[in-house]
């Protein structure tokens, strides 16, 4: 715990030396205490909330519609030879189309709503997802489906007690790194498909009127908000984890 929080320590107090010795204009970048004093400015007027609570609500709408329709083609087609022959070549086509390059054609289709900044942000946690859910299938030892055969489990048996469970771990990296995508995709969304309210907003706003502090509250607001969710699904992979291994134990 001491190790991770020591990097952050020394950058903080390195921003500050550069900052407060005029290394570095305060244009470019403002001293901490400034940004913090505008973190707790747009806090206690309850505006910085407002900003998260539309941007949480996007990227977990978006983030869960993702893996789920990520999931279920990554098991179509990790389990289908046949599927995989159709699906996978037009999946990993479309893959190499950076996500932010879809914008501009969804917002054609679906308008200025709010629609389309889930859309694009389900977009780009699908990729990962089915990515690592085909992998970790296909990577299930068949030595393993050899065993469940001669207990002679059902197709829908077999995928949910052995299939599933093994590829469990590709499943949860596939979860960690559409959740980071989500939130990289969520300001780009919040920037590019104008909104009032978000956190892409907030950064933008920042920009317009060269208020770095608001830009930088902005980012770093992102940044802890992505970490606090990746650290709470590695603790519930942790718990599932060790259900699974207990459950094998007996």
């Amino acid at each position: 715990m001491l190790v991770s929080i020591t990097l952050p320590v020394l950058l903080i107090l390195f921003w500050q030396l550069i900052t407060s010795t005029g290394y570095v204009s305060p244009h470019i970048l403002p001293l901490p205490k400034n940004v913090i004093k505008i973190f707790l400015s747009l806090f206690s007027e309850e505006r910085l909330m407002l900003h998260i609570v539309i941007s949480l609500r996007r990227v977990m709408s978006g983030f869960l519609i993702g893996i789920a329709a990520g999931f279920s083609f990554g098991l179509l087609i990790g389990l289908s030879r046949t599927g995989e022959k159709i699906f996978a070549p037009f999946f990993h086509a479309l893959r190499q189309v950076p996500m932010i390059g879809w914008i501009p054609l969804i917002v054609m289709w679906f308008g200025m709503s709010e629609l389309p900044r889930i859309l694009v942000i389900a977009i780009s946690a699908f990729y990962p997802m089915a990515l690592n859910t085909f992998t970790g299938v296909r990577n299930v030892p068949s030595e393993y489906i050899e065993l469940a055969s001669v207990y002679g489990y059902k197709r829908l048996k077999l995928i949910r007690r052995v299939i599933i469970p093994a590829a469990l771990p590709s499943i949860i990296t596939g979860i960690t790194l559409s959740l980071g995508m989500s939130w990289v995709i969520l300001v780009a969304a919040e920037l590019l498909i104008e909104t009032p309210v978000g956190i892409g907003r907030l950064i933008s706003n920042g920009r317009e009127t060269c208020n770095m502090e608001q830009v930088l509250v902005g980012i770093i607001t992102v940044a802890l908000l992505g970490f606090i969710m990746t650290m709470m699904i590695e603790k519930l992979a942790k718990v599932v984890e060790r259900g699974r291994s207990i459950h094998q134990e007996l």
